[in-house]
């Protein structure tokens, strides 16, 4: 899986990296997702493993969620940005934007 996540990284675009892809996500849509070094936690749910690079990580779905069965690939794309994409037939399809969710007091 890891390899496949290099091929996609040398087919994106050019981005500007930020330190790390760790931390909380808010997509536009409403869902949050909590990546901590090679765990990643869906909506508040227990963490899962996934495969960590400082900035990119792909998981597996888990049975029991919506696409149960598909790789989701992250790319940080700065600082505040991210983009998750959905691997079909080696290719990352249907991109979600991110954001780093406000910090609340």
């Amino acid at each position: 899986m890891l390899r496949l996540a290099l091929v996609l990284c040398l087919l994106s675009p050019a981005v500007a990296l930020a330190d790390a892809i760790d931390g909380s996500w808010c997509s536009e849509k409403g869902a949050h997702v909590s990546i901590e070094g090679p765990k990643i936690s869906l909506g508040g749910k227990p963490a899962i493993d996934g495969q960590y690079a400082r900035h990119e990580f792909l998981y597996q779905v888990p049975a029991g969620e919506d696409q149960a069965g598909d790789l989701i690939y992250m790319r940080l794309r700065g600082e505040e940005d991210m983009t998750s994409y959905t691997v079909k037939d080696g290719k990352g399809e249907d991109p979600v934007a991110w954001k780093r969710c406000a910090e609340t007091s």
